[in-house]
């Protein structure tokens, strides 16, 4: 193997490793260990999405709560209502979605910081409030539960929840690569620059208005992929799973995992939704939960205020540099030691 191939694979080793290891979850982890995951792939995804809006191209938002049930409930509607299968819901969902957040976008052209995120949340409070509005289609407060499940085929020989573990991680991973090759090409300078320094990228050729649009409307799109993945692991929608408090929960786990980081929004959904479930074993009373997060989040802006993917970040280059000092001082061979 050359040394190019070398260079290709070895940094795209490790991930290769750890999506052979989630893929064989199923075969070591029981049913309530692989619905768990289902969460936490739900939540990678969401994360992911105002990751991409936010924390690389600085535009906040409170309001994927919204995106991200529009999703939801369009999937649960098209199975229950009209018959359609998962596959053929999934595309209209993603649309939906990213139509919506193209038109949330258009304020962003004018209004930048706290007043563009007061606007976003306004989608936020709204979006509830609909479903219970359309209670002839939505179930209104009581939901709506979706009888079809997405079953696995029949040739598998495997059951319903490992193989709808293994479509939302099959997803979960394209959508990582789909937001990895943005960022790392001319499209993802594009939008850091914008974040960074507006004006100097708008006097370079950079189309701020276009930019900016399309990647409120690509990452609405993405918040409505995990709206789908959402209805693929409960079967179940109600206005109550998609209030304020789930945008602001996105929000602290990117700002947990690392915003601006592309695995950042991994760690953020593993924190999000393995924390709630260990403060109780470790007899902290769940009510105390937000009084947790308010601690944990001190802690991370003082010692950790890149995130905990900042932080790994940082602590490889530390142990790089370490082992490269040592190489370099370390005693040469010499023609009496031979």
């Amino acid at each position: 193997m050359n040394t190019s191939a070398q260079r290709s694979i070895v940094p795209a080793l490790p991930w290769i490793v750890g999506f052979v290891l989630l893929f064989a979850a199923p075969f070591v982890l029981g049913v309530a260990g692989i619905r768990g995951l289902l969460q936490v792939l739900v939540l990678t995804v969401a994360v992911m999405s105002l990751n991409l809006l936010t924390g690389f191209n600085g535009q906040p938002s409170i309001g994927h709560s919204a995106f991200m049930g529009l999703g939801a409930y369009t999937t649960a509607l098209a199975v229950q209502s009209y018959g359609w299968s998962y596959w053929t819901a999934l595309p209209v969902a993603a649309l939906i979605a990213g139509a919506v957040g193209a038109g949330a976008g258009v304020p962003a052209l004018r209004i930048r910081g706290m007043n563009l995120a007061l606007v976003t949340i306004a989608l936020a409070l709204v979006f509830p409030q609909v479903p219970v509005r359309l209670t002839d289609w939505t179930g209104g407060t009581a939901g709506l539960t979706v009888d079809e499940s997405l079953e696995a085929p029949a040739a598998l020989g495997v059951s319903d929840v490992a193989w709808q573990y293994w479509v939302l991680l099959l997803i979960a991973a394209l959508v990582f690569l789909l937001i990895r090759n943005i960022v790392h090409g001319s499209l993802g300078r594009a939008v850091i620059a914008i974040r960074d320094q507006q004006v100097a990228a708008h006097t370079v050729g950079i189309n701020v208005r276009a930019v900016k649009v399309g990647v409120f409307a690509g990452s609405a799109a993405i918040a409505g992929v995990s709206g789908w993945m959402f209805t693929v692991a409960h079967q179940f929608v109600s206005p109550g799973d998609f209030t304020v408090l789930l945008s602001i929960n996105l929000l602290l786990g990117m700002a947990v995992g690392g915003s601006g980081t592309l695995v950042g929004p991994i760690m953020g959904a593993l924190f999000l939704y393995y924390v709630p479930e260990l403060l109780p074993e470790l007899g902290v009373d769940p009510q105390l939960t937000p009084a947790v997060y308010g601690v944990l989040l001190i802690l991370l802006a003082l010692f950790l205020p890149g995130g905990l993917a900042g932080g790994l970040r940082d602590l490889v280059r530390r142990l790089r540099g370490t082992a490269a000092k040592e190489e370099s001082i370390s005693p040469q061979p010499t023609l009496d030691a031979a």
